[in-house]
């Protein structure tokens, strides 16, 4: 069973959004396996090339609501043959 946390807000958050983000994520309960925020509209671009390969948490999609977008991320576990993510490329 997976579980999915509340979307946490962060649509006001103009300057170290990344970090506040990768914070977030690593602080998550271990039984959390999904993880939305809300995000300001229009920064689709800037979140896709933020958050890479290589992590814990992979950027899966980037859906538009009314007045914000709502970024997902799911936990992966990182293969220590592929520590990258390569493979998937």
């Amino acid at each position: 069973m997976t579980k999915e946390s509340e979307p946490i807000d962060v649509q006001h958050v103009t300057c170290g959004l990344v970090p506040l983000m990768q914070t977030h994520l690593e602080g998550s309960d271990p039984e959390v396996d999904t993880v939305s925020f809300k995000v300001r509209q229009g920064i689709q671009t800037e979140l896709w090339n933020s958050f890479g390969t290589g992590s814990r948490w992979r950027l899966t999609e980037i859906t538009s609501d009314l007045f914000f977008d709502v970024a997902t991320f799911v936990r992966v576990e990182v293969s220590e043959l592929d520590p990258l993510g390569l493979i998937d490329f």
